[in-house]
């Protein structure tokens, strides 16, 4: 029992000393726990300063990218976008198209006979080709024309370039028409052929179904075979050929200028995989923010602890006539005494003792 108000005493005394020390060397010991804490936090902020450096640089590359004369236009890229996505397709379905038709017509003149079989009938790869040609035709003269901006015909090209793309679009849209109305006039002769060769029953002279068990009309059948056969050496003999002459000529055009559909949207998936793969250091840079900003919050917590304590070792000196120094006056003298002199303050080093100012 008797030792306990001598440790109470001595407690209150190591504290009083510890204050008292505070107060006295309040600057050294500021610096010192200034020191440790840059010294804990400087790889934080290396760290932290080259990631920051680093993506500079990404959003500096990527923003380079959509450019266009010196600004950044995100409907255009946007608008860009879909229409190499577009283009894409198109590109995609000409090849296709294109690729079994030639397989086909191979195959038909005993090339590789037997080894090849197409996933689609040849009408329907036809019917593809002449769609597609006209879906895309018509996009490019809605671009060339300012009416949509899915391809950048319009920004990039000089007006002798337009001109000309907008004449190829034309001659293109008129070659895709007359190849569908050609194969369209060639259905409607084989419909009324058809419709004419058909059998047919006709009343009897006397009531009844007419000798013929199918009552076909033989002058209808002698006419229809008679008007095929004419035709035959005319202009419906040369219908289909023309219009698959003209669908190779759509389709290499046409895959030509939706090549850029193709090479845009590559560009596209390049940036958005490269930005995947280097996505994993924003992790690292948050990171190495949220410890920059808790050791500067700790710093700032310890300090004005520190600070507390010096105050009241300073106060308790006051007792006995000590008075601590004011920073802050002798800052001002040293600063009027160097505007009397006509000298600046210098300004402190770059790697100084205070890392968060």
């Amino acid at each position: 029992m008797d030792s306990f108000p001598l440790a109470v005493a001595l407690g209150l005394l190591s504290i009083l000393c510890a204050l008292c020390l505070f107060g006295l060397f309040q600057v050294q010991i500021s610096e010192v726990v200034g020191t440790f804490f840059a010294l804990l936090l400087r790889p934080f902020l290396q760290v932290n300063n080259s990631l920051q450096s680093f993506w500079r640089g990404v959003a500096t590359f990527y923003r380079t990218q959509f450019l266009f004369k010196g600004q950044l236009d995100l409907q255009r890229v946007f608008f860009q976008f879909i229409g190499a996505v577009l283009y894409t397709v198109f590109f995609f379905g000409f090849n296709f198209s294109e690729f079994h038709l030639l397989a086909l017509s191979m195959t038909a003149a005993g090339i590789d006979a037997g080894h090849f079989s197409s996933p689609i009938g040849a009408g329907t790869l036809t019917a593809f080709a002449l769609i597609a040609s006209f879906l895309f035709w018509g996009a490019v003269v809605l671009d060339l024309c300012g009416v949509t901006h899915t391809a950048p015909w319009r920004e990039v090209l000089s007006e002798k370039w337009k001109k000309f793309l907008f004449y190829v679009a034309l001659f293109c849209l008129a070659l895709s028409l007359f190849a569908t109305a050609s194969m369209g006039f060639f259905r409607g002769k084989v419909i009324a052929d058809d419709s004419l060769s058909s059998q047919s029953y006709v009343p009897g002279l006397e009531g009844g179904i007419s000798g013929s068990s199918t009552g076909f009309s033989q002058d209808s059948a002698m006419f229809s075979r008679q008007g095929v056969n004419d035709d035959s050496a005319g202009v419906y003999y040369w219908i289909p050929i023309m219009a698959n002459v003209c669908i190779p000529v759509l389709v290499g055009i046409g895959g030509v200028f939706a090549g850029w559909g193709v090479v845009t949207l590559i560009k596209f998936l390049m940036l958005l995989v490269g930005f995947l793969i280097i996505s994993p250091l924003g992790f690292f840079l948050l990171a190495s923010s949220l410890l920059v900003n808790i050791v500067d919050r700790l710093y700032q917590l310890v300090n004005a602890i520190f600070l507390l304590f010096a105050g009241m070792g300073s106060r308790f000196l006051g007792v006995f006539g000590w008075s601590a120094p004011d920073l802050k006056n002798d800052g001002d003298q040293v600063g009027e005494q160097a505007q009397q002199t006509g000298q600046g303050p210098q300004q402190p080093l770059e790697e100084g003792w205070d890392p968060f100012k």
